[in-house]
């Protein structure tokens, strides 16, 4: 079978350490989008993610198949050792499956899996491509830490050995030159697609789920609860609306500081109007998006902001930190709402502008997503990526036969 331009059906080993239902940031969500839309055009994608939560160890949707393995010290608290044992289980499963299999690449997304894709790569003699999401360096603006240097020299190790790097924005392509010397033209800037799952439209009243949200304007946010996402910026900002008694914030997600996060916020006196809800599925999330006056991402560091991108296919009027790949999705006041990073006072002006001028910020909003609907497509993604891997396994194949006739010629 040939896929939408004609070439024969690729067989891609996709390796991720999460993966739906297992949702941590939105890597899970951007490779289970992708994976999808490769299937679509007839590409046959195996990904190989975690299991850390008892599900099946295989299951099939079309042409995707999901192949889920326990890291071999899976109970180790310890996040390095966890991931060693992880990509340890990686490349046994993928030798395994190699036995009968015939993967054309490899594909990882981030430094997670970049020592499995590197093995793999190496023993099955097939090219490695390798996405960027983010950069330990950007993630803490700096390298401080015995850890933060350990996953620095991985992002490295991988971004120097795969043959290809995709990254989501012209900002993420700087970075990734900049800090691994890394040549523009192994570079492919792909950016991320964005959409709310219509399946997900169902008669979810989220002030049945959350009460205190009866009678209220929701203000909400979302992402993985880490000090780069800027919520302790957006708590600021809380704090100066706190006489807005009809509006409630509400940040959906799990991570490291929320139990911080949730203190600071009761320290503050603001345990009814700021609540920090804990991961959501995507249902949950979509509802949330559709029924939120206003929504923020208020981020330090954000290499595209797939989340914002989502609130902005939602039609809902969108503030956003302007830096990172955010810079690409909106313009200011007239698809989306600027703020500069870590000012409290400049986003709270911006939300009492959105609350006092309801008709033209959905105006904007509108607009906004419009331009994102035009802009950002899981399908264009997939086609990219695709075109990617063609071009890869074409410059393999020329390779290989320059090597053929080395090795044929007399000296």
């Amino acid at each position: 079978m040939k896929d939408w331009e004609g070439h024969e059906k690729k067989k891609i080993l996709m390796l991720t350490w999460e993966y739906p239902p297992q949702i941590i940031g939105g890597l899970g969500r951007h490779v289970h989008a992708l994976a999808s839309e490769l299937a679509n055009i007839h590409q046959q994608i195996h990904v190989l993610t975690s299991n850390p939560s008892g599900h099946p160890d295989y299951m099939r949707f079309g042409e995707v198949h999901i192949h889920r393995k326990t890291p071999l010290n899976a109970q180790d608290p310890d996040f390095l050792s966890w991931i060693g044992g992880f990509n340890l289980a990686v490349i046994e499963e993928a030798l395994q499956l190699a036995k009968h299999i015939q993967f054309d690449l490899v594909h990882a997304h981030d430094w997670m899996t970049g020592p499995a894709a590197e093995f793999i790569s190496e023993e099955l003699d097939i090219p490695l491509i390798a996405t960027i999401h983010g950069t330990e360096y950007g993630r803490n603006n700096g390298i401080y830490s015995d850890l933060q240097h350990f996953i620095f020299n991985k992002e490295n190790e991988l971004c120097n050995h795969a043959d290809e790097l995709i990254v989501c924005s012209d900002f993420m392509e700087e970075e990734v030159i900049s800090l691994f010397n890394v040549s523009k033209e192994r570079i492919t800037v792909i950016p991320n697609g964005a959409r709310l799952e219509e399946t997900h439209k169902l008669d979810l009243k989220v002030c049945e789920l959350y009460p205190f949200l009866s009678g209220k304007k929701l203000i909400f946010s979302m992402g993985r609860i880490v000090k780069e996402k800027g919520f302790e910026t957006l708590l600021s900002a809380a704090e100066l609306m706190r006489e807005h008694d009809d509006v409630c914030f509400v940040i959906a997600g799990n991570g490291p500081l929320l139990d911080t996060y949730r203190n600071k916020a009761v320290q503050q006196g603001l345990e009814d109007s700021v609540q920090f809800i804990g991961f959501v599925n995507e249902s949950i999330r979509d509802a949330l998006l559709r029924e939120a006056d206003i929504a923020v991402f208020p981020s330090d560091y954000e290499p595209f902001g797939l989340a914002a991108a989502e609130a902005l296919t939602a039609g809902v009027p969108t503030v956003l930190a302007k830096n990172g790949g955010m810079q690409a999705l909106i313009e200011d006041y007239k698809t989306g709402f600027y703020m500069q990073p870590g000012n409290e006072k400049g986003l709270a002006l911006t939300l009492e502008w959105i609350l006092g001028n309801q008709s033209a910020a959905r105006a904007i909003a509108r607009s906004g997503r419009i331009k994102v609907l035009d802009s950002f497509s899981w399908a264009q993604n997939a086609k990219s990526t695709d075109r990617l891997y063609e071009k890869v396994l074409s410059n393999n194949a020329r390779r290989r036969v320059t090597n053929e006739d080395e090795c044929l010629s007399p000296n």
